[in-house]
């Protein structure tokens, strides 16, 4: 080892000090961004580990934090599947993943995206995040990636103690054919007898789709609101229109 190597520090101690600048939203930005430069060319998992969380902060201007954010996206695209470990990491612990998620999408080709996010909503699911953020967030993200594992998966948060769980999955789910995702999300307006908002927005949903709630209408129609009602088939209409 070197004199230089000495006083430098271990990679560990390096990534460290690196990090703690990256996430530091006030001051020159060029500190900032100059220690996302050095992260990345580290390359190393630990190192790209700690570049990400710069999406951890929002910096002002937005313009700015747009641009440092836009690079590191660009950087980790680029250098390709080695960036799939941390990304992966990242997406599971921390609550601002609508980036790293990103990146992974633009890594990894549809079934790959299906099978990894897959995994990821199954771990948020058996070991659900401090806030709902992440997981409402990545679900909202899927409309073009299925695989029958992922909508599977997808379903359990129809019955998410959060609300804005539900609400993405209904999302996601009625991006699929009426016969395969009807059932489930009526179940889950059955389901959500206290959550108005829930109900509301299947109701809402079903009237724009124009799906229908066959199989259902005794308990759709008993808990209508005033301002809905059904049609012979059995479709959401609203009262007057």
């Amino acid at each position: 080892m070197d004199l230089w190597s000495i006083f430098r520090g271990s990679p560990e101690k390096q990534i460290e000090r690196l990090r703690k600048k990256v996430k530091e939203p006030h001051g020159d930005a060029s500190v900032r961004q100059n220690a996302s430069v050095r992260l990345f060319e580290m390359g190393t998992e630990p190192a790209i580990r700690a570049l990400l969380d710069r999406y951890t902060i929002t910096v002002s201007p937005s313009v700015q934090d747009e641009v440092e954010k836009q690079d590191i996206y660009n950087w980790l695209v680029g250098l390709g599947r080695k960036a799939v470990p941390p990304l992966i990491d990242f997406i599971k612990t921390e609550r601002a993943v609508h980036w790293p998620a990103r990146i992974l999408q633009g890594i990894l080709d549809p079934e790959e995206q299906a099978e990894e996010f897959n995994r990821i909503l199954d771990h948020m699911w058996k070991n659900p995040p401090a806030s709902a953020i992440p997981k409402n967030q990545l679900i909202r993200m899927l409309d073009d990636v299925y695989s029958p594992e992922l909508d599977a998966t997808v379903r359990k948060f129809l019955h998410d103690d959060d609300d804005d769980a539900r609400l993405a999955a209904i999302h996601y789910l009625m991006g699929r054919p009426e016969e395969e995702s009807r059932e489930a999300i009526l179940e889950c307006f059955v389901d959500s007898e206290d959550r108005p908002r829930v109900r509301m927005r299947i109701l809402e949903l079903f009237m724009e789709k124009g799906w229908s709630v066959r199989g259902f209408r005794p308990v759709i129609e008993e808990s209508l609101p005033e301002s809905f009602s059904l049609t012979r088939e059995g479709k959401i209409r609203r009262v007057g229109s």
